[in-house]
């Protein structure tokens, strides 16, 4: 009831302010030049011939964007979707390639880099923005300017700068479902040339959102906290050197899903009995009335720590700038999972996961004349991670339903695996300025990476027992991967410039870190990607509008898949190769304009049209033939998107008053291929602010999905053949489990910034 009474309150207000723009404080009357370091060195976002979005603190601050999913629909084409399946997970997907696989052995589709260093799992990319200076988007594979691989963009965030001065930025919120957010970031002087800044943030999430209707508990608490420390020393005119330090801890009850299990899955045929029926599927079904409510009878806490240090030298030789970025990244893991999302004890997973990652970077780069620049430069990275995993119950419930051998309840079945990767690459790319027009630029990258796996499939331990006797897998994948870049950029006039561009992008072969025999285990090879598309920048009306527009084509080859296949020795498994391909074409618009002094709009919308050319996997039921899945909707790819927001500023008494709305759209994008459940359709959400700034002080209301909509996302369905083989001959694979998550629910509360001026 509070809840509903604050938003009412919060939309009245924002209203009034919208309807009634009088008096105007005039502090911007034209649109900002934003800058981007998309090709590793400072340019205009107007005149680079990418698409590149540039978010700013003062955006994210006003707009009150406080996780990087709230960014989603602000870039055309985003798409960001919590996994609870992994600590500080996210699904994250640009313009209809994404990836959603929690396994370390997955490289995400679409890169995050923080101050330069590039996180190379799904684990720890779902970042808290309170502390980053700018935010870049750039759309299309980046396979030439990133040392790190993806096929579709990457993000890049950078850190806010030591100042030098004095100053202190102190925050604190409060909010419905008992959550909490505290944040401090301090800047000072250390000694002459060397500059300090501390910043710490902390979340208490009470997670009353919720609901467990099994035992009465509520799920989804977190207790999360981040630490870092910056030291930035500046030598003359000729080096830099900053280093930064990473803390993350997050202790919290393990997530909970959503069973939305059919009565063709196992877990429902097998415990429909019980007090609270298993069959949950689909938001008409009575058993799930809301996306709120969950059956699960295990809440398990899991532990998150993560360190990292970054460490970053500027400096010139002989005419050369010379930029090298080392960063080393460390994650312990421990977590639980209720997979069966119910209150059967049906599959319980117990995960201890080792993540260590250490890359280096070496940039150098030099104007040769007036028209020619040039870069070239070196990356190394590797990785090396190390996984125990438990699984229990689901033994016994596969053997009691006839669908292997029989297993006592106390049978656990364990899988151990680790992989090492090292990733080596060159890089070369120059800009040439033909005439005061026409720019031309080209970029090459060849990369090398080896990767050695060491796997122990799945066992089944009974007491000290460890049945049939432990083996291992070692397996060898080596990827080379030469790419290109290039571009034709043409000046119409000081105000617009129209471009073409050619990129490709790659993920290197690897393995399943969930094979369960040698068969299932072999690697597969890269997945590789083409784009290419024309585009417009423009600024018009004096520098109070701003239009771009592009048209793309991409085109991806040997998309890894999941699939069921007859393996050595008759039986069938869940196995990945390269069996599919994907065309998606689309267009993206992005207006920004200040048709009135202190009225800020932007307007974003894309269109992707995303299909499969080719889909092929083995019939099981007719050996030696083949089944197309042609016809099925790629994931992640939006038939539109559609953001639309708007900031005011007034003077109202001694201070000044801001208001914001935002809308946004996303409309059918499918998060599991095989379940027409797993379609997202038309979901739009309203996010509101009000706030007043006086002196050193900022007061602000605010909620986020105002009219709490409610939509599944990261659908999966567990077959026997994750958890088993199916014995030789069978035609048929049963479905075990069919689990969700639900979007982030509507957050009311109240902010309050402190920023004393310490020279007053």
């Amino acid at each position: 009831m509070r809840a509903r009474t604050l938003t009412a309150l919060l939309t009245a207000v924002s209203l009034s302010f919208a309807l009634f723009p009088l008096h105007a404080e005039e502090e911007q009357s034209i649109l900002s030049e934003s800058t981007t370091v998309i090709r590793h060195k400072e340019e205009s976002v107007q005149w680079v011939p990418h698409s590149v979005t540039v978010l700013d603190k003062e955006e994210l601050d006003r707009k009150h964007r406080t996780d990087i999913e709230d960014i989603e629909s602000r870039i055309p084409g985003l798409i960001v979707d919590r996994m609870n399946t992994t600590p500080r997970g996210a699904a994250i997907a640009l313009r209809g390639l994404g990836s959603n696989s929690p396994a370390k052995s997955f490289d995400p589709a679409v890169a995050v880099n923080i101050d330069g260093v590039y996180v190379g799992t799904h684990t720890g990319r779902l970042q808290v923005l309170f502390d980053f200076e700018k935010i870049e988007v750039a759309r299309g594979p980046q396979g030439t300017l990133d040392g790190n691989p993806n096929l579709s963009g990457s993000i890049n965030l950078q850190r806010s700068k030591p100042t030098g001065e004095l100053e202190v930025d102190a925050r604190i919120s409060t909010g419905i479902d008992n959550r909490s957010e505290v944040s401090v970031v301090v800047n000072f002087p250390v000694v002459d040339s060397v500059n300090g800044k501390i910043a710490a943030f902390r979340r208490n999430n009470g997670g009353e959102y919720m609901k467990n209707v099994f035992n009465g508990r509520d799920e989804n608490t977190e207790d999360y906290s981040f630490l870092s420390a910056t030291l930035a020393w500046e030598l003359e005119d000729w080096l830099s050197l900053t280093y930064t330090y990473d803390y993350e801890v997050s202790d919290e009850a393990t997530p909970a899903l959503l069973n939305i299990s059919a009565s063709t899955d196992l877990l429902c045929a097998n415990t429909a009995s019980l007090p609270f029926p298993n069959c949950r599927r689909g938001i008409g079904n009575p058993e799930l009335d809301s996306l709120k409510t969950t059956a699960q009878n295990f809440s398990n806490d899991r532990d998150f720590d993560s360190n990292a240090h970054t460490l970053r030298m500027d400096f010139e030789v002989a005419g050369h700038q010379i930029r090298t970025i080392t960063g080393l990244r460390s994650n312990d893991e421990k977590s639980a999972l209720d997979l069966d999302a119910s209150n059967a004890d049906f599959y319980h997973v117990a995960q201890f996961q080792n993540y260590d990652q250490f890359s280096q970077e070496l940039l150098i780069s030099r104007d040769y004349s007036e028209k020619l620049k040039y870069q070239i430069g070196a990356y190394f990275l590797n990785t090396d991670y190390d996984i125990f995993q438990q699984e229990f119950h689901i033994l016994k419930q596969i053997g009691d339903a006839g669908y292997s051998e029989g297993h006592a309840a106390a049978e656990i079945q364990e899988l151990r695996s680790s992989q090492k990767s090292n990733l080596r690459s060159l890089f070369a790319s120059a800009n040439y300025v033909i005439n005061d027009q026409w720019i031309a630029d080209l970029s090459a990258r060849w990369s090398d990476i080896d990767r050695d796996m060491e796997h122990s499939p799945s066992r089944i331990r009974l007491g000290n027992t460890l049945s049939p006797l432990r083996t291992f897998i070692v397996s060898e994948e080596t990827t080379k991967q030469f790419l290109i870049s290039g571009g034709l950029s043409y000046k119409v006039d000081e105000a617009a410039m129209i471009y073409m561009r050619y990129s490709e992008g790659f993920l290197p072969g690897g393995f399943d870190e969930n094979a369960m025999s040698a068969a299932a285990g072999n690697s597969y090879g890269p997945e590789t990607v083409r784009n290419a598309e024309i585009g417009l920048k423009s600024d018009w009306w004096d520098d109070r509008l701003r239009v771009n527009f592009v048209y793309y084509r991409m085109e991806l080859d040997h998309k890894v898949e999941r699939f069921d296949a007859v393996v050595e020795g008759g039986q069938i498994e869940s196995i990945l190769d390269n069996v599919s391909e994907v065309e998606i074409a689309g267009w993206e618009l992005e207006v920004e304009s200040i048709p009135m002094d202190n009225l800020h709009v932007n307007f974003v919308y894309s269109q992707i049209n995303g299909n499969y050319d080719k889909f092929s996997i083995p019939d099981i039921a007719n050996p030696g033939t083949f089944i197309s899945s042609s016809s099925l909707t790629p994931t992640y790819a939006p038939d539109e998107n559609l953001y639309l927001g708007a900031n005011y500023a007034i003077p109202f008494g001694p201070g000044v008053v801001r208001t914001y709305a935002g809308y946004r759209l996303f409309s059918d994008y499918q998060t599991y291929p095989l379940l027409p459940e797993a379609e997202v359709k038309n979901w739009t959400s309203w996010d509101l602010s009000v706030s007043y700034e006086w002196q050193e002080w900022v007061f602000r209301l605010f909620s986020n999905n105002v009219k709490n909509k409610e939509f599944i996302q990261n659908i999966r369905q567990i077959t026997q053949t994750d958890i088993l083989p199916v014995t030789a001959g069978s035609t048929a694979v049963p479905s075990l489990i069919t689990y969700t998550e639900y979007n982030q629910p509507r957050y009311t509360g109240l902010e309050v910034i402190y920023r004393p001026d310490f020279n007053r």
